[in-house]
């Protein structure tokens, strides 16, 4: 399906507009120039926002669902670089750098809304609002923040406490228990930095400790104050 207007929804009533781009932008006049330029598309799990390898058409923004951003290698294996949630910036990076096409894909890791403004619209709103390129260069900043953080605990935080907070981050709320929601092991352990072997073993500790339990193909966080100090340990 093509991008539309119909289907964007609507930013001041987003449950998620506190960790939005649109929120950073300040003005009431930059806030309606970035409503009316948005267009929007629904995707399915498993589909695709952007390849690797395609020109940058514009900058996206998750509105709804998870996107995770991953690398492939010659021989088709997948590197899991990021897990977009709402409100977060997709694709900025490549646009703002013109060096040619995208250094990754964007898929759609469970049914999603996507916002998209097309590269030329994108400029010239940045050019009418200069409040709008500050916010973005903050968004920036966060993206740097996130990478150094990563690269931080891969260095020197343990394999279980980089699991733990990789689970963290994709729990979603839920009763009676928060869930990690159709992730693959695969994606788990290349988020965390870890062999999927590892990861393996790590979830059963997990489940003997009695912090998770496992359903289907989802994970129920039983107990998250274990979960979070299991994160939070340096040794």
């Amino acid at each position: 399906m093509p991008y539309s207007r119909r289907d964007a929804p609507n930013c001041d009533w987003c449950p998620y507009k506190k960790n939005c781009f649109y929120e950073l932008l300040g003005t009431k006049e930059a806030k309606k120039g970035w409503r009316e330029l948005r267009l929007a598309n629904a995707f399915k799990r498993g589909e695709v926002v952007f390849h690797e390898g395609s020109m940058p058409q514009g900058v996206y923004v998750v509105c709804t669902g998870r996107v995770k951003i991953y690398k492939s290698s010659r021989t088709g294996q997948q590197l899991t670089t990021r897990l977009e949630s709402p409100g977060d910036l997709v694709g900025q990076i490549s646009f703002l750098a013109e060096e040619g096409a995208y250094t990754a894909t964007a898929e759609a890791l469970e049914p999603s809304i996507v916002s998209m403004i097309d590269a030329h619209s994108f400029r010239d709103y940045l050019a009418r609002f200069p409040e709008a390129s500050l916010a973005l260069l903050r968004e920036l900043a966060r993206d740097v923040r996130r990478g150094e953080n990563k690269a931080r605990d891969i260095a020197f935080k343990p394999a279980r406490g980089r699991l733990a907070d990789a689970l963290l981050r994709m729990m979603l709320p839920k009763k009676p228990y928060p869930i990690v929601a159709g992730l693959k092991r695969r994606d788990l352990a290349e988020m965390a930095g870890l062999t999927i072997e590892t990861t393996v073993r790590l979830l059963k500790d997990f489940e003997q400790r009695q912090v998770l339990r496992k359903k289907d193909k989802d994970l129920l966080i039983v107990a998250e104050d274990r979960l979070r100090a299991l994160a939070g340990a340096s040794v």
